[in-house]
């Protein structure tokens, strides 16, 4: 007897398993409404009401299941037509995918069915007005991946900051994603800086979204190309896994300490309250702090709308409208000012802003540097704007029929 319960347990319990795994993957929809020449989109799936016909006191029920394709095509699926307890369904079956349409009730214009969907992870299910014309196909994710370094060229014991981004790149939704940032040998993970990835990534989202981000020390010398990141994901509508890779940076780490250049700015202005209309000279001070040559220098200067560049040294070239100073190379200690004059043409506070971009001996390098406020009040004349045109002419218009009248008058008098 004892055997005999134990079986019997046993046996509940496996079909309570059979009955979970069977509704996990099934899906139903009761008294759904749809409209002849309407449907409904389970997935790339459509069910769609072709037709209703009136036949001696019957309605005939037409219903059609067609399958989305990622060029806007679809096809027409095969289907059962049966009657089972006294009422119609349509059913199409192909491996583990089940479809069955059960009709209840029907109008000239108007059916009212139950739809059962089994084998299917259902992630989309909707009307759709116009029948499967109307319908969209629901793509395939593809995500991008980058990982990204904060710099190239170290030296040993050195930290490096990394970040790794995705973006979708396909037609649909991925979901269930997992990430695995990838070890290279030769580095030592230190701390995660950004852990909190989505789990999920929309398509058409033209930026990249932030997943991971973490730093790593050097401890071997040499070249490495790291090891690309490996994210996993899956489509909302196929059970099909999808892994897609980062690209590799190369790093260089150095035996020794490198020694780089630093170039240091200033930016002076002669004056920092002035009238509008009149001009400001700004003296940009360059000078390299290292014995290490810095290369392919080129200095702009950011300014405001309401300034106008008017003239400078030698040295400045106009490179699309804008003052621009390049050079090849700096040398050790290497000193030097640029002047730059600008005519104020607005009323305001603002700064100016000084640029730098050059080679260090190992990497690229961007330094900026912003001048005290200055502040532009108005004209001399400037208070003759707030007066209407009419006031100006007015009085020439009176003194000159004064003047003519007079003259007028005196030729008389002449005669």
């Amino acid at each position: 007897m004892r055997v005999d319960h134990v079986v019997r347990c046993n046996l509940i319990l496996i079909i309570i398993l059979i009955l979970s795994i069977s509704t996990a993957s099934a899906f139903n929809r009761y008294d759904e409404n749809i409209y002849k020449g309407d449907g409904y989109q389970i997935n790339n799936y459509f069910i769609e009401v072709f037709s209703i016909k009136s036949y001696e006191d019957n309605r005939l029920l037409t219903i059609n299941i067609y399958k989305l394709k990622s060029d806007g095509t679809y096809e027409e699926l095969i289907v059962t037509r049966e009657i089972i307890s006294n009422k119609k369904i349509t059913k199409y079956q192909d491996g583990i995918v089940e479809i069955i349409v059960k009709e209840k009730n029907c109008t000239s214009t108007i059916a009212t069915v139950d739809i059962t969907a089994l084998g299917i992870d259902v992630e989309n299910f909707q009307p759709v007005k116009g029948g499967v014309l109307k319908a969209k196909f629901i793509g395939e994710p593809s995500l991008l991946l980058t990982k990204e370094v904060d710099k190239t060229n170290v030296e040993i014991g050195d930290t490096i900051r990394v970040t790794i981004k995705a973006k979708n790149v396909g037609t649909g939704p991925a979901k269930g994603i997992t990430l695995n940032h990838g070890t290279t040998p030769g580095f030592t993970f230190k701390s995660a800086i950004y852990t909190t990835y989505p789990e999920e990534l929309a398509a058409g989202n033209p930026d990249y979204t932030q997943m991971y981000i973490y730093e790593m020390e050097a401890a071997q010398s040499g070249t490495f190309t790291l090891i690309p990141a490996t994210v996993t994901y899956y489509c909302s509508t196929y059970d099909s896994e999808y892994t897609s890779n980062s690209n590799s940076p190369v790093i260089t780490v150095a035996k020794e300490a490198v020694e780089t250049s630093i170039l240091e700015l200033t930016v002076t202005p002669d004056k920092t309250e002035l009238r509008r209309g009149e001009k400001v000279t700004c003296t940009v001070s360059v000078r390299n702090t290292k014995d290490v040559p810095a290369s392919t220098i080129r200095l702009d200067m950011i300014y405001p709308y309401n300034l106008t560049y008017e003239s400078g040294c030698k040295d400045i070239k106009i490179i699309d409208n804008k003052p621009v100073i390049q050079e090849s190379v700096y040398g050790a200690r290497y000193e030097n000012e640029y002047d730059y004059t600008f005519l104020a043409n607005e009323v305001g506070i603002f700064n100016i802003t000084a640029k730098v971009s050059y080679k260090d001996g190992v990497n690229n390098i961007i330094n900026e540097t912003t001048s005290d406020m200055i502040y532009v009040v108005e004209g001399e004349y400037d208070y003759l704007k707030e007066y209407p045109l009419y006031v100006y002419i007015a009085p020439i218009i009176i003194i000159s029929v004064i003047a003519g009248w007079l003259f007028w008058r005196r030729n008389q008098f002449k005669m």
